[in-house]
C-alpha cells in the first residue's frame, strides 16, 4: 500500500470521526454550568494548547533531520501532526457528553429535605455521608431530634433532623442550594438515583485517567527517543487507528464497568475537586512506568540493528497489550487474574478483546502501518512486558485491599 493511500484512508477516517463527534455534540445536550464540565472544559483547552506547543516543537526537530525539498517539508509537516494528535483531545471532547445526563446535579448532594421517613433509608444516606431534614408534623417512633419551626437554627441542618411542619419553603433560605435537593416522592428510587449518579462520575474520572496514562506515555516517548536519536515516527495512519480504539474503550467500555463497593459509604466528594492529590500522584507513577517499559524493546531492538519496522511492531503490539491489561485490572479492585474470570463474563469485554486481538493482527501481519510480524515468542514477551507496566496499579490496590473498597466489587 503507498504512502498516499495511507494517507487518503488516515483523512477520512480523520473526517468520520470528526462527523461523529459533532453528531454526539449536537445529540447529547449538557449543562455547561456544572462545575466538572468547566474543569473538563478547561482540561481540554490546556490540551489543545499542549497539542499546538507539540505540533510546533516536532516540526522543528523533523526538519532538522530532513532535507529542504517540498517532499521533505510535506512529510515534516504530516509527521508533526500525527504527533500534535496524540495530545488533541479527540476522545475527552465528547466524554462528558456520552456520559452524563443529570448525575452530576445530585452526585455531590451533602443534604436531602423529605417529607418521607424510612429509618432503614436514612442511616443508608447517613453511611453515604448525607444527612436527612424532616418536614412533617407526624410523629415517628425514631431517635432523630425533633425540634419546632422556632428552633431552626443553621447548625442543625447538617445533622438529621425532623422539623415540625409541612411548608416545604420553610428553610429554603437557610440552606446550602448546591449541596442539598428536595425528595418529596420515594426516597428508594432517589437512593438508586444517587448511587448511579455516583457511579457514572466515578467511571468518567476513570475513562479520563485511562486517556492520560495511554498518551502520556506516547508523547514523552517521541520526545524521549528523539533526544537518544532513534529512528522514532508515528504513521498518522497509526495514530488515527489507536485515537478509534481508544474512543471506544473511554466513551463506550469504560463507563460502563460495575460500581466500585464502597460507592455508596464515601463521603460526598467536594465539588471543587477534579481528581485528587493522591490519585495524581499515582497517575504520574503510572504513567512513567508505562514510558519506561513501553521503551525497552524497542530501543533493544534498534540497538541490535533490528529493522525499523519490527521495532514499531513491538512498540505497538506493547502498547494494546498494556491497554487490555490496563483495562483488566480497573474492572475492580480484585487482582488482575480474578478480574480477568469476571471479565468473561461481559459481553462489551469480549468484543473490546476481541477487537484487541484483531488491532494486534492488522499490526503484525501488514506492512502499510511501517510494521511486521514479531513472532509469538515476542507476543509472549510483550504480555509480560504489559504485566510489568500495570504492575504499579496492583500495587495500589494490594496496598488498599483491607479496606472495604478493595474486597470484592
Amino acid at each position: 500500500m503507498t504512502s498516499n493511500l495511507n494517507l487518503i484512508i488516515a483523512s477520512l477516517l480523520l473526517i468520520i470521526i470528526i462527523i461523529f463527534k459533532i453528531i454526539i455534540i449536537y445529540k447529547h445536550k449538557v449543562n455547561k454550568n456544572k462545575t466538572l464540565y468547566q474543569y473538563t472544559k478547561r482540561l481540554i483547552i490546556a490540551l489543545i494548547i499542549i497539542s499546538i506547543v507539540v505540533f510546533a516543537s516536532s516540526l522543528l526537530i523533523n526538519i532538522s533531520n530532513s532535507t529542504t525539498s517540498l517532499d521533505d517539508t510535506i512529510t515534516s509537516l504530516i509527521n508533526a501532526f500525527s504527533i500534535s494528535l496524540i495530545t488533541f483531545p479527540i476522545s475527552l471532547i465528547t466524554l462528558y457528553h456520552t456520559s452524563f445526563q443529570d448525575e452530576e446535579q445530585i452526585s455531590h448532594i451533602k443534604t436531602i429535605i423529605t417529607n418521607n421517613f424510612d429509618s432503614t433509608l436514612i442511616r443508608k444516606f447517613n453511611k453515604a455521608g448525607i444527612n436527612v431534614i424532616i418536614l412533617s408534623t407526624n410523629n415517628y417512633p425514631s431517635k432523630i431530634k425533633t425540634i419546632e419551626v422556632e428552633e431552626i437554627e443553621p447548625k442543625l441542618l447538617h445533622k438529621n433532623i425532623q422539623i415540625k411542619t409541612d411548608d416545604y419553603h420553610l428553610i429554603e433560605n437557610t440552606i446550602d442550594k448546591k449541596n442539598t435537593i428536595y425528595v418529596l416522592d420515594n426516597l428508594k428510587d432517589f437512593y438508586l438515583k444517587l448511587k448511579k449518579s455516583r457511579g457514572t462520575e466515578d467511571n468518567y474520572i476513570r475513562g479520563i485517567k485511562y486517556l492520560i496514562i495511554t498518551y502520556f506515555p506516547l508523547i514523552l516517548s517521541y520526545y524521549f527517543l528523539s533526544i537518544l536519536n532513534f529512528p522514532i515516527t508515528y504513521n498518522l495512519l497509526t495514530i488515527i487507528i489507536l485515537k478509534i480504539y481508544t474512543i471506544i474503550n473511554s466513551e463506550y467500555l469504560l463507563k460502563n464497568l460495575p460500581y466500585d463497593t464502597d460507592i455508596m459509604t464515601r463521603k460526598p466528594k467536594p465539588t471543587n475537586i477534579f481528581i485528587g492529590k493522591q490519585e495524581t500522584i499515582f497517575l504520574i507513577l503510572e504513567s512513567f512506568c508505562i514510558f519506561f517499559i513501553l521503551n525497552i524493546p524497542y530501543m533493544l531492538a534498534i540497538v541490535e540493528n533490528g529493522p525499523e519496522d519490527f521495532a514499531n511492531s513491538l512498540f505497538y503490539t506493547l502498547f494494546i497489550m498494556i491497554n487490555i491489561l490496563y483495562t483488566i485490572s480497573i474492572i475492580s479492585d480484585s487482582n488482575i487474574i480474578k478480574n480477568m474470570f469476571k471479565s468473561l463474563k461481559s459481553i462489551s469485554l469480549i468484543i473490546y478483546f476481541i477487537l484487541s486481538i484483531g488491532l494486534i493482527c492488522l499490526i503484525n501481519f501488514n506492512n502499510f502501518l511501517d510494521t511486521t510480524s514479531i513472532g509469538w515468542h515476542n507476543c509472549i514477551s510483550c504480555i509480560l512486558f504489559s504485566l510489568i507496566a500495570i504492575s504499579i496499579n496492583e500495587l495500589i490496590k494490594l496496598a488498599r485491599f483491607t479496606t472495604t473498597k478493595g474486597r470484592k466489587k
